[in-house]
């Protein structure tokens, strides 16, 4: 079996779990991406369906690392020139216009929903933290689907929401405009379910209705903008929201069909204490390791375990 490590029977693994506080988010410890066999990776899959998001408290990480492991999860998406490695973007606010680059992430939106082909994952390793700021917010949009009214559900179901890149018309109080991607087209528009089945743990969920959303195709704009809006009031409250600020040698990833998420605005930096630099990475597709599951006597006996068939 290419790219795994091909005894099921075994973990090896110390790996230890624990809530973080607020409303979802896990952290993960005594972890060593090098050493990750297949069945700590799965545990870390499950874990990271159910909880949204994850933490993992790391040594420091190199990219041929921090690319390797985000490869067992999904296909990684171009994020900059990097001849060696350029699935690896970088952020950072040192020597930049702030205004231009890191206040461009700062509304809700969800990663690549205004492409047809949508994300799974998103990875960010933090080399440097500042002392203050720099968190990042979450909404748990599977939990928020699961509280509509059966009403709602009903005439959410078969619904189909238009994306593109810009400022959607239900863009939350605060929210900053995004910044297209060098070259793109923003007059392409694409279009997804506004309910989805996730593709591997099976849980429906609400998908991007900020950041992209535009309009309920076949519906008039004023009434699909309305369902739009009630659906962003309903979702975006505090017990569906999550907040962390990730310290130095963290890596945070999240999963993108259930979540939505958005920076929060950081100012440039003027020295080491208020540096932030951190390496991302986006990710298509399902991880290998579980399509595998699905012909491996062994590991479907671990998928039935975690419930992911």
């Amino acid at each position: 079996m290419s790219g795994t490590n091909a005894n099921p029977e075994s973990n090896g693994s110390n790996v230890t779990y624990e809530r973080l506080d607020g409303n979802f988010g896990l952290r993960a410890s005594n972890i060593d991406l090098n050493q990750l066999d297949d069945i700590a990776l799965v545990r870390l899959l499950y874990e990271l369906y159910h909880n949204r998001f994850l933490v993992l408290s790391l040594e420091p990480l190199d990219k041929a690392t921090f690319v390797r492991f985000a490869r067992r999860l999904g296909r990684p998406i171009p994020m900059s020139r990097d001849e060696q490695f350029p699935e690896v973007g970088r952020i950072t606010n040192q020597n930049v216009d702030t205004r231009k680059t890191l206040m461009g992430a700062a509304h809700w939106h969800t990663d690549q929903s205004f492409r047809s082909a949508v994300s799974n994952i998103t990875l960010l390793y933090s080399v440097a933290t500042p002392v203050e700021g720099g968190e990042t917010k979450f909404c748990n949009m599977a939990a928020a689907y699961a509280e509509l009214p059966q009403s709602m559900k009903n005439e959410v179901e078969d619904l189909v929401v238009e994306h593109k890149h810009g400022v959607s018309p239900v863009a939350r109080p605060g929210d900053h405009a995004p910044i297209p991607p060098k070259g793109f087209d923003q007059t392409v528009t694409v279009r997804h379910p506004l309910v989805r089945t996730h593709p591997e743990s099976g849980i429906k969920t609400l998908y991007a209705i900020t950041g992209t959303a535009q309009s309920i195709v076949g519906w008039p704009q004023d009434e699909g903008q309305d369902l739009l809006e009630r659906l962003c009031e309903h979702t975006f409250r505090d017990r569906f929201i999550a907040r962390y600020k990730c310290n130095d040698n963290e890596l945070i990833f999240w999963d993108n069909p259930t979540t939505m998420h958005s920076a929060t605005p950081i100012a440039a930096a003027s020295g080491e204490l208020d540096l932030r630099l951190l390496w991302r990475i986006s990710l298509r597709g399902g991880p290998h390791i579980l399509r595998h599951m699905r012909t491996n006597l062994s590991y479907r006996k671990l998928s039935h375990s975690l419930t992911f068939d």
